[in-house]
């Protein structure tokens, strides 16, 4: 399917997030795909491109020095808009979860004058959500969170968990119509992310992708003691040159002995913790999902929470001396 929108216009998708809904894997696996995506008639532009994804775009629209130029007058905009005007392909997807926060959508509305806009968002529980992202905060070198799980939720506004507040200025900007909501878990994607995203663009069938590249392996999140190692080492990890392939090497480690590394409740929600946080975003969650989905109830009901692991209540609170020496040993022997 690569026929343009009504009128010539080109369909232009900005996949907005959420964080932590395989977003790196999707960006990754478009960004290395070039030629399927030809085939397909699809543009992922090079403009503004870092990471496999469009930071760099929203960046700009986050420059104080550039708030006030128009879109066309923004040096990346300028050539992204010109990209896609070259391009023969007549669908084109722009990816940054930063697009979905902190930054005015208004901004883009030029886009509407010579593009088909739509939104893909997708939607993940709280509580997966929750302990997906305080992993990653855990992982990346620009928080290296320290505190545990339960104090970081206690702690924290959680703002990029309330999903109408992120979503209602993309409805008032762009129309209810144009939102592509979808919902993130194994029990609603079923073929996979990919091909969920794919035809989500309006793809019934596509050829077939080439994998993502290592990397993405610091977007995995690691199994509970070897976060713990790395929480209680994040004090001490204080020099950027090497962090992100040392997190990575620790992730494929984890990968292989995820068995081994379950003594402690690293990044682990409890049950009344998983419904809690489904209870305090219920509403907005129910907002969107009767919005976009026609939905009937709120996607995530709290007594539907998952259970922790079986032995949750036996689990360290927190990584101890020989858990951290299992930790190292099996760092040091991976080498």
């Amino acid at each position: 399917m690569t026929d343009k929108a009504p009128g010539g216009r080109k369909q232009l998708f900005l996949h907005i997030g959420s964080h932590k809904t395989a977003t790196t894997f999707l960006q990754n696996s478009l960004a290395t795909n070039p030629r399927a995506l030809r085939q397909m008639g699809l543009l992922y532009p090079r403009s503004g491109l870092i990471h496999e994804a469009h930071f760099r775009l929203c960046w700009e629209l986050k420059d104080p020095a550039l708030r006030d130029r128009p879109l066309d007058r923004l040096p990346l905009w300028s050539k992204l808009l010109e990209e896609i005007a070259a391009a023969p392909e007549p669908r084109v997807v722009l990816s940054s979860e930063e697009f979905g926060l902190g930054l005015d959508p208004t901004r883009l509305e030029a886009l509407k004058a010579h593009h088909d806009v739509q939104v893909v968002f997708y939607l993940r529980s709280p509580d997966s959500y929750m302990e997906s992202f305080y992993n990653q905060f855990v992982k990346d070198f620009g928080t290296r969170e320290t505190r545990g799980i339960e104090v970081y939720v206690a702690e924290e506004g959680l703002f990029f968990l309330d999903t109408m507040k992120l979503l209602r200025p993309w409805v008032e900007l762009f129309g209810a119509q144009a939102i592509r909501l979808r919902l993130f878990g194994r029990a609603h994607l079923p073929d996979g992310i990919l091909a969920d995203f794919l035809r989500t663009l309006g793809y019934s069938d596509w050829p077939e992708f080439s994998p993502p590249a290592p990397s993405v392996l610091h977007k995995v999140s690691l199994p509970p003691d070897a976060l713990e190692y790395l929480r209680l080492s994040n004090p001490f990890l204080d020099r950027q040159e090497g962090h992100h392939d040392f997190v990575v090497g620790l992730v494929a480690m984890a990968q292989k002995h995820a068995a081994e590394l379950q003594e402690t409740r690293g990044g682990i929600l409890s049950l009344k913790a998983r419904q809690t946080l489904r209870r305090r975003f219920r509403d907005s969650n129910f907002e969107a999902a009767k919005l976009f989905l026609d939905a009937a109830r709120t996607p995530f009901p709290p007594p539907e929470a998952p259970l922790p692991p079986a032995n949750f209540d036996r689990r360290l609170p927190e990584a101890t001396a020989p858990v951290m020496g299992k930790v190292a040993a099996m760092i040091r022997n991976m080498g």
